[in-house]
């Protein structure tokens, strides 16, 4: 019991803490977000072209706007993903006499929403703005993290019962 309360608590922190860190990547201004995407790509782009900095500037520049739309929209998914998978692990752990699924409606539905609130409020930062698409990304990115922790759970709870 101590330790499913334990868990219980730890997924709903967690929980709050992935959107206060969505909150504050949205909250951030459209230069300050930039920056920070071209810093990740140039880290990706080393990563997947070895001797990038040794390429010529205008080939570094193609590979650098080919790869920035899939960081940013990969960050998207991926921040709504963690944001649905713990909110998912929370509302499983918070009530046990449901089926495991149950939790699954309730998390992609709260984080699309939060998703949406997320483009609105991009709409009072300086040099940002909603995009619908986002949203979609965002979406996509909640239901496959609610399926993750579901699936997670249903094996870990199938170890557990196996050992």
């Amino acid at each position: 019991m101590k330790n499913r309360v334990f868990w219980t608590r730890f997924f709903l922190a967690a929980s709050i803490l992935t959107a206060i860190a969505i909150f504050c990547f949205s909250a951030q201004s459209g230069p300050d977000s930039a920056e920070l995407s071209e810093g990740v790509t140039l880290t990706v782009a080393r990563v997947v072209r070895p001797g990038f900095d040794e390429l010529p500037a205008t080939d570094k520049l193609s590979l650098m706007d080919q790869l920035g739309l899939i960081v940013r929209k990969c960050a998207h998914f991926s921040e709504f993903a963690l944001l649905a998978f713990n909110l998912a692990c929370w509302l499983r752990l918070r009530r046990l006499d449901r089926p495991r699924a149950a939790a699954l409606l309730p998390a992609w539905v709260i984080a699309t929403l939060y998703a949406g609130t997320d483009e609105l409020h991009q709409m009072f930062v300086e040099a940002r703005g909603p995009a619908i698409l986002d949203v979609g990304i965002d979406s996509a990115g909640a239901l496959t993290g609610a399926l993750v922790a579901l699936c997670a759970m249903a094996i870990y709870c199938r170890y557990r019962v196996e050992n």
